[in-house]
């Protein structure tokens, strides 16, 4: 999701050098956004296979909404499985930096594809097709993207062929069906996406699949004709796609396809009447080609279109409606209608020109403005009513008026309906965890809350020459010198102590880099040794070879924060779960230690969040169904996990909640009441 930002230096120290993050070495930035900055990497643990890892900027590390927008991508990217929807590898926090990991795709984005201009009718039936499959799939698991637009759609080629895959990216302000918008996710009293994308009940704060609807009509319209909607100046789009942009950029969400799935099967109808060769374009289409079928008299009514004539004529007044096709077994006996193609008027003047327009923070007042400027394939004139040409008889006046009546009793129940949300409990909590690091375990032990103490063994050779200082024996005038014990024991402890210091020095950097804590001091013993020439050999210098071994106990801290870390999460308690942005994990410390066993103290502290599950909310909604406000207000507050001072029941009028389901919209809200986070002294 691209927002509008500053630009930023180039973090990490990468200007040609790889650094590392984690389990990551970063090569390249390759993209900078309004919440993170993304990195070309290679991750170690995978045979250095290449990945994207976006990080969140370093001015929002610590900024609240910004990490639970960031928060909010990688839990919902985390739960969608999908062939045209990039998948997370890893999500957490490394140097005080929320991270997300994705496949590294290179085939750049539909934006940059569309800056070419547009699409042929093959790529556009290959690409849009894959597009629309993707969001079918999240609306059915709940999810609306609400910022679909060609800069977050990815196109990843094969290597074996020239198939074009389609990759769906960045859930940043999506939000979930059943659930109401949270306030903390935007800035108070206003909406959050790119403007040309947006549909217009979203002006409203509304949050449907019919965004998502209106949004893949503005990215069809752009792979016909290579521009906005704002931007089609004479732009020619064959009739049976017209359709299809109606019905999905219809101002009013009731007048647009009711799923994906519907418009799915209403684009492939209308791709197999266009008739063409996937390699052609939707420019090259000829008028001769593309004029309208002539419709008999007896059909003829009062003409509601202007068909583009000569060249200078690039206005209409409206869009020719596609005859109905008849449904047919299979697709050989499918009718094929001409091509026809509109000429579509220029623009008023949009407020971005931008296809790959940023996504940005409107005000709503402002958005209303900026979308009732559009104009589009929707606007109609309004048609004519014809008058009626025989008399309503009475008894027909009667008799409907009576359908009315009871149509309108039965309408008036069912246009009730109520809205809820809840806010789920949360419990701070701190303790000091005590651990115990001993040897003959491999890997830490929560039910023991034992952690492995591993032993280094370092070897290190040096060697050390000194003069010869003894005489020959019997021997006092003018005696040559000759190897004495003491020249080798003196050169012994020389390199004794030379390879004592080089050897812990090395030992404690080794251990630095693993983040693991060197336990006591390191013990040495001679490995080796040897000297020449022998004692008493005439010589005026001895030398002296020393192998010494060092070994050293140790633990690892980032094994015994993550072990402290989950037991406070046990604790917790039933249905609770820690808020990863508010938890905290202290310096292990050691209270005492043996041969094989060292006991740690480590202080951990953080904030538990009630799991409101989605069976949970549903026995809610079969409980409250029928209920008087007060009542389902009261039963929803003694539910365990809920906080009972934050539960709204609102229905649309009266003073009962609808007893059917399908009109009663539960959600939950992030809880605004953190209690503040301080870790104990251990």
């Amino acid at each position: 999701m691209k927002e509008q930002q500053k630009p930023l230096k180039e973090p990490f120290g990468l200007a040609g050098e790889v650094r590392g993050f984690g389990n990551y070495d970063l090569v390249r930035r390759i993209d900078v956004g309004g919440m993170g900055e993304v990195y070309l990497a290679r991750q170690r643990t995978a045979f250095g296979r290449e990945v994207a890892v976006k990080i969140i900027r370093s001015d929002l590390a610590y900024d609240t909404v910004a990490r639970k927008r960031f928060l909010r991508e990688a839990e919902v990217s985390a739960h969608l499985k999908h062939e045209h929807i990039l998948p997370l590898f890893e999500f957490g926090e490394e140097q005080g930096r929320l991270f997300l990991v994705t496949p590294y795709i290179q085939g750049g984005t539909l934006a940059q594809r569309l800056q070419r201009g547009p699409l042929s009718y093959g790529e556009i039936h290959q690409l849009f097709t894959a597009l629309v499959q993707a969001v079918a799939y999240i609306h059915k698991r709940g999810v609306i993207h609400r910022d679909l637009k060609p800069s977050n759609i990815l196109l990843d080629t094969a290597d074996d062929s020239d198939q074009v895959y389609v990759r769906l990216i960045d859930f940043g302000i999506a939000s979930m069906l059943g659930s109401l918008a949270s306030p903390p996710l935007t800035e108070n009293g206003r909406e959050i996406g790119t403007i040309e994308y947006m549909a217009p009940e979203r002006a409203n704060g509304i949050s449907a699949p019919s965004n998502d609807i209106y949004s893949l009509g503005v990215i069809l319209f752009q792979m016909l004709t290579g521009k906005l909607p704002s931007e089609a100046r004479g732009a020619r789009i064959a009739a049976p796609m017209i359709e299809v942009l109606k019905r999905s950029m219809a101002p009013d969400p009731g007048d647009r396809f009711a799923s994906a799935d519907e418009l799915l099967q209403e684009f492939e109808r209308a791709y197999l009447a266009l008739n063409v060769s996937p390699e052609e374009l939707p420019a090259s289409l000829s008028r001769q080609e593309t004029a309208p079928r002539p419709v008999p008299r007896a059909q003829q009514s009062e003409p509601d279109t202007k068909v583009s004539e000569p060249p200078k004529q690039a206005r209409v007044k409206a869009v020719p409606t596609m005859p109905p096709l008849p449904k047919k077994r299979n697709v050989q006996e499918q009718i094929v209608l001409p091509r026809e193609e509109i000429i579509l008027p220029p623009p008023r003047g949009g407020l971005f020109d931008d296809h790959d327009a940023p996504t940005s923070s409107v005000a709503p007042d402002d958005l209303k403005a900026m979308l009732s400027n559009r104009r589009g394939m929707n606007s109609q004139p309004p048609k004519r009513r014809k008058r009626s040409l025989l008399p309503l008889l009475s008894i027909l006046t009667v008799i409907l008026v009576l359908v009315v009546v009871a149509l309108s009793f039965f309408t008036f129940q069912a246009a009730q309906s109520a809205t809820v949300t809840i806010t789920p409990q949360v419990r701070p909590l701190n303790k000091v965890v005590t651990l115990t690091a001993r040897t003959g375990i491999q890997n830490p032990d929560l039910a023991s809350a034992s952690i492995p103490l591993s032993t280094l063994t370092k070897t290190k050779t040096t060697t050390k020459t000194g003069p010869a200082t003894g005489r020959p024996f019997l021997c006092f005038i003018k005696c040559p010198k000759v190897v004495s014990s003491e020249d080798v024991d003196n050169l012994v402890l020389q390199a004794k102590q030379e390879l004592e210091e080089q050897l812990k020095q090395e030992m404690t950097t080794d251990l630095q880099n693993r983040g693991a804590v060197m336990v006591g001091e390191p013990s040495f013993i001679s490995k080796d040794g040897s000297y020449e020439p022998e004692l008493g050999k005439k010589s005026e210098t001895v030398s002296v070879t020393l192998t010494l071994q060092g070994t050293a106990n140790y633990y690892s801290n980032r094994e015994a924060q993550n072990l402290a870390q989950k037991m406070l999460e046990k604790e917790a308690g039933d249905g609770f779960q820690l808020m990863p942005t508010y938890t905290k994990v202290g310096q292990p410390v050691v209270k005492n230690s043996t041969d094989s066993t060292i006991t740690l103290a480590v202080p951990v502290a953080g904030v538990a969040k009630y799991r409101l599950t989605p069976e949970k909310l549903k026995n809610i909604q079969e409980h409250i169904k029928g209920m008087k406000v007060q009542e389902a207000r009261t039963y929803i507050t003694k539910q365990a996990g809920v906080d009972p001072t934050n539960v709204v029941v609102k229905v649309s009028f009266g003073e009962m909640v609808p007893a059917e389901i399908e009109q009663i919209k539960i959600g939950t809200a992030e809880p605004t009441n953190i209690p503040q986070v301080q870790l104990p002294k251990a």
